[in-house]
């Protein structure tokens, strides 16, 4: 990752989660290789652990 702060990666994964969930999304680039996999269960709860993990640094996030 660049120059994406936390916050940033938080606000990215939370609406690429929503967007899986949706089915908008049906595929994904794991870890940058620029190799799109297919959604499953190990990737999705990949996103959702780095998520925990962020909010758990970041702690709640402020009312928009």
């Amino acid at each position: 990752m660049s120059t994406e702060n936390w916050a940033e990666e938080r606000a990215r994964l939370e609406r690429l989660l929503v967007d899986i969930e949706s089915g908008k999304i049906t595929h994904v680039d794991e870890e940058d290789l620029r190799q799109l996999q297919a959604i499953n269960p190990g990737n999705i709860a990949a996103l959702r652990q780095r998520l925990a993990e962020l909010n758990s640094r970041l702690g709640p996030k402020d009312p928009e």
